[in-house]
């Protein structure tokens, strides 16, 4: 697995982030949250935000690549907020390819992410997981990630 390569990401990967992350919200989907729509990822709104995301400044967009072949992706922003005062960043999503899964390279494109804040001066960063996402929370734990806030989810009939 020495071909194993992260970089940040480009316009030209634009497609394989998608088909990513379709595989991500599929996967979403069949586990943990059937309010996903598992067609934005190709919609013109899910094209429109991973390309925003590629070409900001207030994003960091990388993908891992084995010759050659995006086989994982990390998509990151710069979270803005009027009301608190620590700069702030957010992993807002990220998804390794099944076969490459257990690997640490969702470690090392997370570690690239937390250069770039720390370059950039953000002091905290944030990420959303499924309360039934075990393994994710345990991924992002592992990553010194803590218990922050809790959302809890009412369903009416």
């Amino acid at each position: 697995m020495n071909n194993i390569l992260i970089r940040e990401a480009n316009k030209k990967d634009l497609d394989e982030i998608l088909s990513l992350n379709l595989d991500l919200f599929k996967k979403e989907f069949k586990e943990f949250d059937k309010s996903l729509n598992v067609k934005w990822p190709k919609s013109k709104e899910g094209k429109n935000y991973f390309a925003k995301r590629i070409a900001s400044k207030d994003s960091f967009v990388a993908v891992a690549t084995y010759d050659e072949e995006v086989i994982g992706y990390i998509c990151c922003s710069f979270n803005r907020s009027p009301i608190q005062f620590i700069r702030k960043a957010e992993l807002e999503n990220m998804m390794i390819s099944e076969e490459f899964r257990g690997k640490k390279i969702g470690s090392k494109l997370a570690k690239e992410f937390f250069n770039w804040c720390k370059t950039n001066n953000i002091k905290n960063i944030i990420v959303t997981a499924s309360a039934k996402n075990l393994s994710g929370i345990r991924f992002y734990k592992k990553l010194g990630f803590n218990d922050y806030d809790l959302t809890l989810e009412k369903k009416l009939k």
